[in-house]
């Protein structure tokens, strides 16, 4: 009997693993993102919302993530429940996954993320493909206008901040030669170090809000206008192979991830998030 997934949160990483018994799939994610992807689904089953929910304030990439793989187990009817729990950084959920303690990642990760797992786990189909992702490049509010002169074809006048565990972010920005590249762990303290100009700029994604802009506690970075970064990746879900269901879940999700592909759910719940937007494509793209 096929059972729906549910948002069940369990307190403790102790959990973690697969249950024969009844197919539970211990599962983490990240706090924030849980929180958000609750708000924006309101209550409505996976098998009725479309693309639309996701515009929304409080979308962002990584709910579209948690949100299309339930939706895309669901439509290739694995026979498996996802219980989740708590996570505060999402580094943790692939030293998981690479430890075998969690058994698939509701975050994408960059294809050269996943193969960097080698054999240990099967990598779905992309669900964000090469070429379609495009990162803003953003600065505090007030400097946004003067530095969209400035930024020719790379980073060579201007200072950047990223995390060097992101892997395709970090050798894109390296590939554009910046005036200075800082490595910051913490997305906030990113945000806060180019908003108080002690940074000139980080790429974030862009939203489905204009003028693109990212407010919180100590930051407001605003998109420069007109230049957009392309990463030259694609983004997958993992799944380990070292359970004992785990190849009858990945062909599931194969099967969901090509049907929702076939509708355009994919793309458009993407779009409407804002993360692939078209309100950016006839910018400037470098490199």
């Amino acid at each position: 009997m096929f059972k729906k997934l549910s948002f069940i949160v369990l307190l403790s990483t102790s959990h973690c693993g697969f249950s024969k018994a009844n197919n539970e799939i211990s599962v983490p994610v990240n706090r924030d993102i849980y929180r958000y992807a609750q708000t924006i689904l309101n209550t409505q089953d996976l098998d009725s919302i479309s693309p639309d929910i996701f515009d929304h304030p409080l979308c962002q990439r990584d709910v579209v993530d948690l949100i299309i793989i339930q939706k895309a187990l669901t439509v290739g009817n694995a026979n498996v429940t996802l219980n989740f729990f708590m996570i505060d950084h999402e580094e943790r959920e692939e030293i998981l996954l690479q430890s075998g303690m969690s058994m698939i990642s509701v975050d994408t990760l960059w294809q050269s993320q996943a193969q960097a797992l080698g054999d240990s786990v099967f990598i779905s189909s992309p669900i964000i493909r090469k070429g379609e992702y495009f990162a803003g490049i953003y600065t505090a509010q007030s400097r946004a206008k003067a530095l969209a002169s400035e930024i020719k074809q790379d980073f060579s006048n201007i200072t950047v901040v990223s995390n060097k565990a992101w892997s395709v972010d970090w050798s894109t920005i390296k590939q554009l030669n910046p005036k200075r590249l800082f490595n910051e762990s913490d997305w906030t303290m990113m945000a806060r170090l180019v908003s108080n100009e002690w940074v000139d700029i980080m790429l974030i994604p862009f939203n489905n809000q204009t003028p693109f802009r990212y407010t919180g506690k100590g930051y407001k970075v605003e998109a420069v206008q007109g230049i957009k970064v392309a990463l030259q990746d694609s983004r997958h879900f993992v799944i380990s192979k070292k359970y004992q269901n785990s190849q009858a879940v990945f062909d599931s999700l194969q099967l969901g991830i090509k049907q929702l592909r076939a509708s355009k759910f994919i793309e458009e719940s993407y779009q409407k998030c804002g993360f692939l937007n078209i309100l950016v494509d006839n910018w400037r793209e470098i490199p």
